[in-house]
């Protein structure tokens, strides 16, 4: 009998230590910073944004027609997006494909994570990325 009290007391303590976070609103806007992957795609943003300036986008009226119409073809993977930007000639194509592919990855990678994070609102998502993103910008 003391045997028994003693399993279902570890069964209740091991049960109560591992129930899972509840991730909503709140959780992604005071402890989203403690998430490697969400900490991750921050970074990866960053570099994005700190290098995007550095780059020229073509804009000719052909290349944003062909853009329009193979959108998902182009944007499959960062190859073929350099290889459309290489196209319409842009240098430095491959680095900034590279660049851009990356931050849209590792948030992906923080989403599948976190799928509860998808739940949100646009607007949510968005507030939450942009508080940790600028709180992070300002404090360097």
């Amino acid at each position: 009998m003391k045997k028994l009290i003693v399993l279902l007391l570890v069964f209740l303590s091991v049960g109560a230590y591992a129930q899972k976070v509840e991730k909503d609103l709140t959780y992604y806007y005071y402890y989203a910073n403690q998430d490697k992957y969400f900490n991750n795609y921050l970074n990866a943003r960053r570099v994005f944004d700190s290098k995007k300036f550095d780059f020229t986008l073509p804009s000719s009226k052909e290349a944003l027609e062909e853009l329009q119409d193979n959108q998902n073809k182009i944007l499959k993977n960062a190859n073929s997006y350099a290889t459309f930007l290489n196209k319409y000639g842009m240098k430095g194509a491959g680095e900034y494909a590279e660049l851009w592919f990356n931050q849209m990855e590792t948030l992906k990678i923080f989403i599948k994570k976190n799928p509860e994070f998808y739940q949100l609102s646009a607007k949510e998502r968005q507030n939450i990325i942009d508080k940790w993103y600028f709180s992070e910008v300002a404090a360097k």
